[in-house]
């Protein structure tokens, strides 16, 4: 009796060890298969252009009840700049013509970029808003890739001087040491005046400031004729400044998804459709757990 007994316990082993080994297989078989279910996903959703256009206003000021005297700001929920008014009716930017994008290698690799008709790269924002539908704001996103996150603060704008300034900061979240060259770019394609339809302004810049504007001897004659200033407020970080034909950085592959740019004019300018765009360059690797803040203002000129 004792001889059946051992074969039969040794072959219910055998049974329980195939299925524990079974089990596990399948459990990684598994596990595997979400994986690169997940990577596919991933791959899928940064492939290509989301082509979202951010329109929905989350912070807006206006002041002034003069025509001379106006300043209206508006800032959407990507943190794209929508609306720069002033004097009254004259819109500098029209949605989906202003945003950001971030690179590293130096600008050669395009991690996120958002201008309000286009973005890629970038997950949901997160945001802190004291007072709902008001300045301040800020705007925290990540990149799809789980390497960086983005945060901008726009401040109340000032009436006074007619500026608004947006504070971006760029922190390595990655966990395993890497660390990078990274640039950040603001760009629009501006058009100073009473529509969207306007491709007479001329360019200018120096090494800190870029803009566009319509001259007071301007064969168009735009009412109270002015202009639109961007400026690089953090002097200690390297800067560039560009301006660029419009249809440059429009469009599928223009500029405005790209932190660098070999279009750029010189100045002044023709009298011409144009954008303007100003990159930081961080000096030295940005490492893991570290972060840079920079700083740049629009301006009524």
């Amino acid at each position: 009796m004792r001889r059946r007994t051992l074969p039969l316990l040794a072959t219910t082993i055998s049974l329980a060890l195939l299925l524990v080994v079974g089990g596990v297989a399948a459990s990684k078989q598994r596990h595997e298969e979400q994986s690169t279910s997940s990577q596919s996903a991933t791959a899928t959703k940064s492939a290509g252009d989301v082509s979202i256009q951010s329109t929905t206003v989350k912070a807006s000021f206006a002041s002034g009840t003069e025509s001379a005297d106006f300043f209206g700001v508006k800032v959407s929920d990507h943190g794209n700049l929508l609306s720069f008014e002033s004097p009254a009716g004259h819109e500098a930017v029209f949605p989906g013509r202003e945003g950001y994008a971030l690179c590293s290698q130096s600008g050669g690799v395009v991690r996120g970029y958002d201008t309000g008709g286009a973005e890629d790269g970038f997950g949901p924002p997160k945001f802190n808003q004291p007072n709902p539908g008001k300045f301040p704001l800020t705007i925290t996103r990540n990149t799809t890739d789980g390497e960086f996150q983005l945060k901008q603060v726009w401040s109340k704008p000032n009436a006074t001087e007619k500026t608004v300034t947006v504070t971006m900061t760029v922190k390595n979240i990655t966990t395993d040491g890497s660390d990078f060259f990274v640039v950040l770019s603001r760009s629009g394609d501006f058009d100073v005046g009473t529509s969207a339809q306007d491709q007479e302004d001329q360019g200018a810049r120096t090494s800190d400031s870029v803009w566009q504007w319509d001259d007071v001897s301007s064969p168009v004659q735009e009412p109270l004729p002015g202009g639109t200033m961007l400026t690089a407020l953090t002097w200690g970080t390297p800067h560039n400044t560009f301006i660029e034909p419009s249809s440059a950085w429009a469009g599928a592959g223009g500029t405005h998804e790209k932190c660098l740019t070999d279009s750029g004019l010189s100045t002044p300018t023709s009298v011409q459709d144009l954008a303007m765009r100003i990159n930081y360059m961080f000096p030295g690797f940005l490492s893991s757990g570290n972060s840079r803040t920079v700083k740049f203002e629009y301006g009524r000129m």
